[in-house]
Protein backbone atom coordinates (compact mmCIF):
# COMPACT_ATOMS: atom_id res chain seq x y z
CA UNK A 1 0.00 0.00 0.00
CA UNK A 2 1.03 3.71 -1.00
CA UNK A 3 0.57 6.55 2.04
CA UNK A 4 -0.77 9.85 1.66
CA UNK A 5 0.12 11.73 -1.34
CA UNK A 6 2.29 14.69 -0.67
CA UNK A 7 -0.26 17.78 -0.20
CA UNK A 8 -0.42 21.53 1.54
CA UNK A 9 -1.97 21.18 5.16
CA UNK A 10 -3.36 23.68 7.65
CA UNK A 11 -1.96 23.26 11.20
CA UNK A 12 -2.38 25.35 14.31
CA UNK A 13 0.42 26.03 16.44
CA UNK A 14 -1.37 29.42 18.12
CA UNK A 15 -1.18 30.92 14.74
CA UNK A 16 -2.60 29.20 11.80
CA UNK A 17 -0.57 28.05 9.05
CA UNK A 18 -0.18 26.77 5.61
CA UNK A 19 1.94 23.92 5.39
CA UNK A 20 4.20 22.65 2.13
CA UNK A 21 4.37 18.80 1.58
CA UNK A 22 7.55 18.85 3.12
CA UNK A 23 5.60 20.86 6.25
CA UNK A 24 8.02 23.71 5.38
CA UNK A 25 5.47 27.33 7.00
CA UNK A 26 3.70 28.85 3.68
CA UNK A 27 2.36 32.37 3.55
CA UNK A 28 0.34 31.99 0.56
CA UNK A 29 0.53 35.55 -1.62
CA UNK A 30 -1.03 34.99 -4.60
CA UNK A 31 -1.97 36.92 -7.64
CA UNK A 32 -5.72 37.04 -8.83
CA UNK A 33 -7.25 36.85 -12.29
CA UNK A 34 -3.94 36.34 -14.13
CA UNK A 35 -4.87 35.29 -18.15
CA UNK A 36 -3.01 35.42 -21.17
CA UNK A 37 -6.51 36.56 -22.81
CA UNK A 38 -5.63 40.58 -21.48
CA UNK A 39 -2.96 41.02 -23.47
CA UNK A 40 -4.87 39.21 -26.41
CA UNK A 41 -6.94 42.99 -27.28
CA UNK A 42 -6.15 44.92 -30.31
CA UNK A 43 -4.06 47.54 -28.60
CA UNK A 44 -1.57 44.80 -27.36
CA UNK A 45 -1.55 41.65 -29.30
CA UNK A 46 1.28 42.35 -31.55
CA UNK A 47 3.16 42.79 -28.20
CA UNK A 48 2.13 39.56 -26.91
CA UNK A 49 3.34 37.75 -30.83
CA UNK A 50 6.74 39.21 -30.41
CA UNK A 51 7.18 39.40 -26.71
CA UNK A 52 6.26 35.64 -25.77
CA UNK A 53 5.42 34.27 -29.41
CA UNK A 54 1.65 34.35 -28.83
CA UNK A 55 2.35 31.37 -26.45
CA UNK A 56 0.75 30.99 -23.68
CA UNK A 57 2.74 28.36 -21.79
CA UNK A 58 5.69 31.32 -22.47
CA UNK A 59 3.86 33.78 -21.07
CA UNK A 60 3.38 32.09 -18.46
CA UNK A 61 6.71 31.37 -18.32
CA UNK A 62 8.89 33.90 -19.07
CA UNK A 63 6.19 36.65 -18.03
CA UNK A 64 3.68 36.00 -15.14
CA UNK A 65 6.14 33.65 -13.26
CA UNK A 66 9.07 35.33 -13.83
CA UNK A 67 7.77 38.64 -12.65
CA UNK A 68 4.96 37.50 -9.73
CA UNK A 69 8.01 35.47 -8.25
CA UNK A 70 10.35 38.33 -8.56
CA UNK A 71 8.05 40.65 -6.62
CA UNK A 72 7.48 38.44 -3.96
CA UNK A 73 4.29 36.44 -4.86
CA UNK A 74 4.26 32.42 -4.75
CA UNK A 75 0.81 31.49 -5.48
CA UNK A 76 -1.55 31.49 -8.48
CA UNK A 77 -5.09 32.58 -7.23
CA UNK A 78 -8.48 32.50 -9.30
CA UNK A 79 -7.61 33.04 -12.74
CA UNK A 80 -10.78 33.18 -14.46
CA UNK A 81 -11.09 36.95 -15.92
CA UNK A 82 -14.02 39.83 -15.57
CA UNK A 83 -14.52 40.12 -18.68
CA UNK A 84 -17.79 42.50 -19.57
CA UNK A 85 -19.88 44.61 -17.29
CA UNK A 86 -20.08 48.46 -15.76
CA UNK A 87 -19.45 46.87 -12.43
CA UNK A 88 -20.62 45.77 -9.07
CA UNK A 89 -24.36 46.38 -7.85
CA UNK A 90 -23.23 45.79 -4.42
CA UNK A 91 -27.14 47.38 -2.96
CA UNK A 92 -29.48 46.20 -5.30
CA UNK A 93 -29.98 46.21 -9.16
CA UNK A 94 -28.57 43.63 -11.31
CA UNK A 95 -25.41 43.51 -13.35
CA UNK A 96 -24.31 40.60 -15.39
CA UNK A 97 -20.52 40.36 -14.93
CA UNK A 98 -19.41 37.85 -17.51
CA UNK A 99 -16.14 36.28 -16.19
CA UNK A 100 -14.29 33.90 -18.44
CA UNK A 101 -13.09 30.10 -17.46
CA UNK A 102 -9.53 30.76 -16.39
CA UNK A 103 -6.75 28.83 -17.09
CA UNK A 104 -6.64 25.44 -17.93
CA UNK A 105 -5.16 23.20 -15.40
CA UNK A 106 -2.88 21.29 -17.03
CA UNK A 107 -1.14 25.32 -18.46
CA UNK A 108 -1.68 26.04 -14.41
CA UNK A 109 0.13 22.56 -13.33
CA UNK A 110 2.95 23.38 -15.52
CA UNK A 111 3.48 26.89 -14.30
CA UNK A 112 6.03 25.41 -11.45
CA UNK A 113 4.32 27.25 -8.36
CA UNK A 114 1.99 27.09 -6.25
CA UNK A 115 -2.28 27.17 -7.82
CA UNK A 116 -5.63 26.91 -6.84
CA UNK A 117 -8.21 25.32 -9.09
CA UNK A 118 -11.92 25.91 -9.03
CA UNK A 119 -15.07 24.25 -9.43
CA UNK A 120 -18.31 25.84 -10.24
CA UNK A 121 -20.89 23.96 -8.65
CA UNK A 122 -23.62 26.64 -8.68
CA UNK A 123 -24.48 29.20 -10.50
CA UNK A 124 -25.39 31.78 -7.68
CA UNK A 125 -22.50 34.35 -7.93
CA UNK A 126 -23.79 37.96 -6.51
CA UNK A 127 -22.58 39.59 -9.46
CA UNK A 128 -23.94 36.81 -11.79
CA UNK A 129 -27.31 38.60 -13.66
CA UNK A 130 -28.61 35.25 -14.79
CA UNK A 131 -28.50 32.79 -11.91
CA UNK A 132 -29.67 29.22 -11.43
CA UNK A 133 -30.71 27.78 -7.97
CA UNK A 134 -30.73 24.29 -8.36
CA UNK A 135 -32.08 22.59 -5.92
CA UNK A 136 -28.87 20.70 -4.33
CA UNK A 137 -30.86 18.01 -2.68
CA UNK A 138 -31.65 16.81 -6.23
CA UNK A 139 -29.53 13.87 -7.65
CA UNK A 140 -28.73 15.82 -10.49
CA UNK A 141 -26.36 18.62 -8.22
CA UNK A 142 -24.43 15.31 -7.26
CA UNK A 143 -24.29 14.01 -11.05
CA UNK A 144 -22.79 17.92 -11.59
CA UNK A 145 -20.01 17.88 -8.85
CA UNK A 146 -18.90 14.51 -9.78
CA UNK A 147 -18.63 15.21 -13.10
CA UNK A 148 -16.60 18.84 -12.02
CA UNK A 149 -14.17 16.83 -9.74
CA UNK A 150 -13.52 13.36 -11.50
CA UNK A 151 -12.60 16.57 -14.81
CA UNK A 152 -10.70 18.92 -12.95
CA UNK A 153 -8.85 17.29 -9.70
CA UNK A 154 -5.57 16.59 -9.51
CA UNK A 155 -5.01 14.30 -6.28
CA UNK A 156 -1.34 13.45 -7.08
CA UNK A 157 0.24 17.02 -7.78
CA UNK A 158 1.98 18.33 -4.67
CA UNK A 159 1.92 22.20 -6.04
CA UNK A 160 -1.81 22.12 -5.63
CA UNK A 161 -2.84 24.12 -2.71
CA UNK A 162 -6.57 23.25 -3.14
CA UNK A 163 -10.37 23.70 -4.45
CA UNK A 164 -12.40 26.69 -4.42
CA UNK A 165 -16.22 26.40 -5.12
CA UNK A 166 -18.13 29.55 -5.66
CA UNK A 167 -16.98 33.02 -6.28
CA UNK A 168 -19.50 35.21 -3.50
CA UNK A 169 -22.32 33.27 -3.47
CA UNK A 170 -25.38 34.87 -3.27
CA UNK A 171 -27.97 32.99 -0.74
CA UNK A 172 -31.40 34.55 -0.77
CA UNK A 173 -30.77 37.81 -1.55
CA UNK A 174 -29.78 38.51 -5.08
CA UNK A 175 -30.16 41.13 -6.63
CA UNK A 176 -32.43 39.79 -9.85
CA UNK A 177 -34.66 38.56 -6.87
CA UNK A 178 -33.72 34.53 -7.01
CA UNK A 179 -32.56 32.68 -4.25
CA UNK A 180 -33.33 29.74 -1.69
CA UNK A 181 -36.36 30.28 0.40
CA UNK A 182 -34.30 31.46 3.62
CA UNK A 183 -35.95 28.59 5.97
CA UNK A 184 -34.59 26.68 4.35
CA UNK A 185 -30.92 27.69 4.45
CA UNK A 186 -29.99 24.82 6.90
CA UNK A 187 -30.89 22.03 4.89
CA UNK A 188 -30.07 23.62 1.54
CA UNK A 189 -26.30 24.17 2.60
CA UNK A 190 -26.05 20.98 4.39
CA UNK A 191 -26.39 19.29 0.84
CA UNK A 192 -24.55 21.83 -1.34
CA UNK A 193 -21.38 21.81 0.93
CA UNK A 194 -21.82 17.54 1.83
CA UNK A 195 -22.62 16.69 -1.12
CA UNK A 196 -19.48 19.05 -3.39
CA UNK A 197 -17.06 18.27 -0.95
CA UNK A 198 -17.80 14.94 -1.25
CA UNK A 199 -17.21 14.40 -4.74
CA UNK A 200 -13.91 16.45 -4.31
CA UNK A 201 -12.90 13.91 -1.95
CA UNK A 202 -13.89 10.49 -3.76
CA UNK A 203 -11.38 12.11 -6.67
CA UNK A 204 -9.04 13.65 -4.48
CA UNK A 205 -9.02 12.60 -0.68
CA UNK A 206 -5.64 14.56 -0.11
CA UNK A 207 -5.69 18.16 -1.07
CA UNK A 208 -7.64 21.31 0.81
CA UNK A 209 -11.04 22.26 0.11
CA UNK A 210 -10.81 26.13 0.25
CA UNK A 211 -14.71 26.33 -0.48
CA UNK A 212 -16.28 29.72 -1.59
CA UNK A 213 -15.38 32.91 -1.82
CA UNK A 214 -17.02 34.66 0.66
CA UNK A 215 -17.52 38.82 0.18
CA UNK A 216 -17.52 40.96 3.57
CA UNK A 217 -19.56 43.17 1.22
CA UNK A 218 -22.00 41.04 0.20
CA UNK A 219 -22.30 38.79 3.31
CA UNK A 220 -23.34 35.31 4.46
CA UNK A 221 -26.18 33.60 6.23
CA UNK A 222 -25.01 32.05 9.66
CA UNK A 223 -26.65 29.16 8.65
CA UNK A 224 -24.50 29.03 5.52
CA UNK A 225 -21.19 29.09 7.83
CA UNK A 226 -22.71 26.59 10.18
CA UNK A 227 -22.62 23.75 7.50
CA UNK A 228 -19.76 25.32 5.72
CA UNK A 229 -17.72 24.67 8.83
CA UNK A 230 -18.67 20.92 8.89
CA UNK A 231 -16.78 19.90 5.51
CA UNK A 232 -14.65 22.60 4.45
CA UNK A 233 -10.79 23.31 5.41
CA UNK A 234 -10.56 26.92 4.80
CA UNK A 235 -12.72 30.20 4.84
CA UNK A 236 -11.74 31.74 1.89
CA UNK A 237 -12.96 35.40 1.67
CA UNK A 238 -12.94 38.24 -1.02
CA UNK A 239 -12.59 41.89 0.74
CA UNK A 240 -12.26 45.55 -1.21
CA UNK A 241 -12.56 47.73 1.58
CA UNK A 242 -12.28 51.20 0.31
CA UNK A 243 -9.73 53.84 0.92
CA UNK A 244 -11.98 55.20 4.40
CA UNK A 245 -9.58 55.23 7.33
CA UNK A 246 -11.50 52.55 9.17
CA UNK A 247 -12.63 50.26 6.44
CA UNK A 248 -10.07 47.87 6.43
CA UNK A 249 -10.43 47.20 10.05
CA UNK A 250 -14.10 46.90 10.13
CA UNK A 251 -13.80 44.26 7.39
CA UNK A 252 -10.93 42.58 9.25
CA UNK A 253 -13.43 42.73 12.35
CA UNK A 254 -16.47 40.96 10.10
CA UNK A 255 -14.10 38.28 9.02
CA UNK A 256 -12.72 37.32 12.63
CA UNK A 257 -16.88 36.44 13.99
CA UNK A 258 -16.67 34.59 10.64
CA UNK A 259 -13.33 32.64 11.90
CA UNK A 260 -14.69 32.56 15.62
CA UNK A 261 -17.86 31.26 14.40
CA UNK A 262 -16.92 28.16 11.78
CA UNK A 263 -13.08 27.95 13.68
CA UNK A 264 -12.06 27.63 9.96
CA UNK A 265 -8.54 29.62 9.27
CA UNK A 266 -9.08 32.30 6.73
CA UNK A 267 -7.45 32.61 2.80
CA UNK A 268 -8.18 36.33 1.77
CA UNK A 269 -8.76 34.94 -1.46
CA UNK A 270 -8.97 37.91 -3.57
CA UNK A 271 -8.40 41.84 -2.66
CA UNK A 272 -7.07 44.86 -4.05
CA UNK A 273 -7.67 48.64 -4.90
CA UNK A 274 -7.92 50.71 -8.27
CA UNK A 275 -6.90 54.19 -9.18
CA UNK A 276 -7.80 55.73 -12.48
CA UNK A 277 -5.52 55.20 -15.20
CA UNK A 278 -4.91 56.03 -19.23
CA UNK A 279 -6.99 53.36 -19.96
CA UNK A 280 -9.65 53.83 -17.47
CA UNK A 281 -9.80 57.42 -16.26
CA UNK A 282 -13.16 56.85 -14.71
CA UNK A 283 -11.99 54.07 -12.35
CA UNK A 284 -12.26 56.40 -9.07
CA UNK A 285 -13.75 55.64 -5.78
CA UNK A 286 -10.46 53.55 -4.03
CA UNK A 287 -7.09 55.98 -4.49
CA UNK A 288 -6.09 58.29 -6.66
CA UNK A 289 -2.60 56.92 -8.26
CA UNK A 290 -0.26 53.98 -7.74
CA UNK A 291 1.60 55.35 -4.99
CA UNK A 292 -1.93 55.51 -2.99
CA UNK A 293 -2.30 52.04 -4.36
CA UNK A 294 1.20 51.24 -2.66
CA UNK A 295 0.55 52.61 0.63
CA UNK A 296 -2.90 50.70 0.66
CA UNK A 297 -1.33 47.30 -0.49
CA UNK A 298 1.06 48.01 2.34
CA UNK A 299 -1.39 48.22 4.82
CA UNK A 300 -4.04 45.73 3.99
CA UNK A 301 -0.68 42.90 4.01
CA UNK A 302 0.51 44.22 7.29
CA UNK A 303 -3.12 43.92 9.17
CA UNK A 304 -3.50 40.51 7.37
CA UNK A 305 -0.26 39.45 8.85
CA UNK A 306 -0.74 40.43 12.05
CA UNK A 307 -3.84 38.11 12.36
CA UNK A 308 -3.42 34.88 13.74
CA UNK A 309 -6.24 33.16 11.24
CA UNK A 310 -4.72 34.56 8.38
CA UNK A 311 -3.19 32.13 6.13
CA UNK A 312 -2.30 34.68 3.16
CA UNK A 313 -3.74 37.34 0.81
CA UNK A 314 -4.19 36.63 -3.37
CA UNK A 315 -4.14 40.51 -5.02
CA UNK A 316 -6.07 41.73 -7.53
CA UNK A 317 -5.16 41.60 -10.20
CA UNK A 318 -2.73 41.01 -12.26
CA UNK A 319 -2.79 43.23 -16.13
CA UNK A 320 -4.91 45.93 -16.35
CA UNK A 321 -7.73 45.19 -18.90
CA UNK A 322 -10.90 47.74 -20.20
CA UNK A 323 -13.47 46.36 -18.01
CA UNK A 324 -11.84 45.15 -14.77
CA UNK A 325 -9.66 48.81 -14.95
CA UNK A 326 -6.83 47.98 -12.48
CA UNK A 327 -3.76 45.58 -12.10
CA UNK A 328 -0.03 45.33 -11.16
CA UNK A 329 0.62 45.94 -14.68
CA UNK A 330 -0.49 48.06 -17.08
CA UNK A 331 -2.49 47.46 -20.45
CA UNK A 332 0.83 46.92 -22.54
CA UNK A 333 2.19 44.25 -19.72
CA UNK A 334 4.63 47.42 -18.42
CA UNK A 335 4.37 47.24 -14.48
CA UNK A 336 3.00 50.09 -12.36
CA UNK A 337 6.31 50.69 -10.83
CA UNK A 338 5.25 53.29 -8.14
CA UNK A 339 2.90 50.50 -6.74
CA UNK A 340 5.27 46.80 -7.61
CA UNK A 341 8.41 48.47 -5.99
CA UNK A 342 6.89 48.70 -2.57
CA UNK A 343 4.62 45.49 -3.06
CA UNK A 344 7.76 43.66 -4.10
CA UNK A 345 9.26 44.93 -0.61
CA UNK A 346 6.57 44.33 1.69
CA UNK A 347 5.92 40.67 0.52
CA UNK A 348 9.49 39.62 1.22
CA UNK A 349 9.66 41.16 4.17
CA UNK A 350 6.32 39.57 5.43
CA UNK A 351 7.12 36.44 4.47
CA UNK A 352 10.30 36.64 5.96
CA UNK A 353 8.41 37.68 9.30
CA UNK A 354 5.94 35.03 9.31
CA UNK A 355 8.82 32.55 8.56
CA UNK A 356 11.42 33.75 11.03
CA UNK A 357 8.04 33.42 13.72
CA UNK A 358 7.97 29.83 13.05
CA UNK A 359 11.81 29.76 13.57
CA UNK A 360 11.60 31.09 16.93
Amino acid sequence: MTGPRPAFAVSNDGRWRLRTPDGTPFLSVGVVHADDTNLRYPHNIDLFRSRYGGSRRRWLREGLVHDMTSWGFNTLGWTSEYVSGTGLALDGGVVDLGHSDGLPPDDLAAAGVPYTLSLRVAEIEHWNGTPAYRDPRAPAFAQWCDHLARTLCRPDDPLLLGYFLVDVPSWYRHPTGAGYPEADLPRIAEAYYGVSTEAIRRHDPHHLILGDRYGTRTGVPDAVLDAMAQYVDVLSVQTFPGPEPRALEESLALIGRWHERTSRPVLIADTGNWCPTVMNPWRTGSARDQRERAAGYVASAEAFTERPWCLGWHWCSWLENPHRGFGLKDPWDEPYRDLTDAVTETNHRLTRLVQGRTEG
